[in-house]
């Protein structure tokens, strides 16, 4: 059997899943599991326990398992990094707030940054290749996530500090006015919408998705707590859900933080924010 055969297969299986891209999955898959792109081999014959792989690989991607931890890769920028169960996934709505973050780095000398709720690292490895001057602390608990931040850590070979640690109760261990900026992406979904979201979502680690008090319960803390480990006229940016801008802002102003920037995602939707320590508060 050829491989457009089998390719053929996947695509009709996959598109069955309403969330799925059916012919560029099918593409990756191929390309994963016979190591040649697609284009290269379609002509070619496919060994009967490569087809059962392929097609396997699609019946999965069918029920909602997610491409990326079949894979065991994914982008962020131009970055490949390690991903599987237990490690959040890294989106491109995260580069846009990548992206603002970097602004802010790469006018300050030798800043130091905080990326809190690191998961996969994509955050940190990713202000520590854009703004190479800058000083970062990659901070998360998940025994499972952490061990994806150091393989990434390590392949990469950006140099990136990794410490496995609560953010709650790790700035008792900071010293005040130490970090130029922090950055967080942490669990920020209403614990009523368990068991309502996206199929493929469900199989990422809960402890990276979901949190207490309208799902705020980060915002809140970090904006408070970790506010004297700012430096004077320091930054914190926030990624947030599309619904959660107002009180993501109302959280930050009560706290002592001026908005400087709203982050607009891709699909045109309210994604993050920076905002600056007030010196008057």
């Amino acid at each position: 059997m050829a491989v457009r055969e089998i390719y053929a297969q996947m695509c009709r299986i996959m598109a069955q899943n309403p969330n799925s891209d059916a012919r560029f999955e099918a593409d990756m898959l191929v390309e994963f599991v016979l190591g040649r792109k697609r284009i290269d081999v379609m002509g070619d014959e496919i060994s009967e326990n490569d087809a059962q792989r392929l097609i396997s690989c699609a019946q999965r991607r069918r029920e909602g398992y997610p491409l990326q931890y079949m894979l065991g890769r994914w982008y962020f920028f131009d970055m490949e990094l390690m991903v599987g169960e237990g490690v959040l996934i890294p989106r491109q709505d995260t580069e846009t707030v990548c992206e603002a973050a970097f602004e802010v780095i790469n006018r300050l000398p030798a800043p130091t940054v905080l990326d809190l709720c690191s998961g996969s690292g994509c955050i940190a490895l990713a202000v520590k290749k854009y703004c190479p001057h800058s000083s970062v602390t990659a901070v998360e608990k998940s025994d499972e996530a952490y061990a994806y931040l150091c393989k990434n850590k390590e392949y990469t070979g950006l140099q990136v500090s990794a410490v496995q640690a609560d953010i709650f109760g790790f700035e008792k261990n900071q010293s005040e006015n130490s970090a130029d900026v922090i950055i967080s992406n942490p669990p920020y979904i209403h614990n009523d919408l368990r068991g309502k979201l996206q199929t493929e979502v469900k199989h990422e680690p809960e402890m990276a998705l979901f949190a207490e008090e309208d799902g705020l319960l980060f915002y809140r803390y970090i904006a408070h707590r970790y506010r004297n480990v700012l430096k004077e006229n320091g930054y914190l940016v926030f990624e947030y859900g599309f619904d959660q801008q107002a009180a993501v802002k109302n959280i930050l102003t009560e706290a002592g933080y001026n908005i400087i920037k709203e982050i607009i995602d891709l699909g045109g939707n309210p994604r993050g924010v920076v905002a600056q320590k007030s010196i008057l508060f």
